[in-house]
Order: C-alpha cells, then structure tokens, then sequence
C-alpha cells in the first residue's frame, strides 16, 4: 500500500457547481487540509459537498476574508468527487491529501 501527500485542487471557486476532484479508481483519498479565499471586495456565499455529502452550505465569506480547515482527515473513496459553489467569482481554494493505493 502506498500512500502519496499531495495538493488534489486548487484554483478559482465557480459561480456553477463544479467538481475540483474526483478519487482516481483503486484508490482511496484522505483530505487533509482545505483553505478558502475570496479575494475581492463583496461577500460571497460558499458551498462544498464532499461524497456527495454537505459539508459548507451557503456559507458566507466576507470580503477580503479566508477560511481555514486545517485538520479534516475525511475519507473519500474512488469515484467520489469533491464540489465546490461560489456566488461570487474573486474566491480560491486550494486543497491537500493523501491517495492511498
């Protein structure tokens, strides 16, 4: 069994719901850490479903403001996806982990 630490996504939240990862078959991922940014100078409203699950819903980011995960330790199983909503188009994420085969 080998076990890989690294970033699975980062980049731009979109105003659309949209998968940022997506377990690779025969594994299994451990998120570990998730940070969120918005950037510009209005609130936003975030949402992140993990395995289809609710996690962040309609949660909102004030301006200039970021949130920080830094221990989540949730685990994700091959096919499973991480998605992500912003009502606003300045917020970035950037998330950590291990895959596991």
């Amino acid at each position: 069994m080998a076990a890989v630490t690294k970033r699975l996504a980062k980049g731009a939240v979109s105003t659309t719901s949209t998968s940022v990862y997506t377990v690779p078959a025969g594994t299994t991922t451990i998120i570990k850490a998730i940070t969120v940014c918005n950037g510009g100078g209005s609130d936003h409203n975030l949402s992140m479903t993990i395995a289809g699950t609710a996690i962040i819903w309609n949660y909102k980011i004030k301006a200039y403001d970021t949130i920080a995960i830094p221990f989540l330790d949730h685990i994700i199983q091959a096919g499973e996806t991480i998605t992500l909503f912003s009502t606003g188009t300045t917020t970035t994420y950037y998330i950590s982990g291990k895959e596991v085969t």
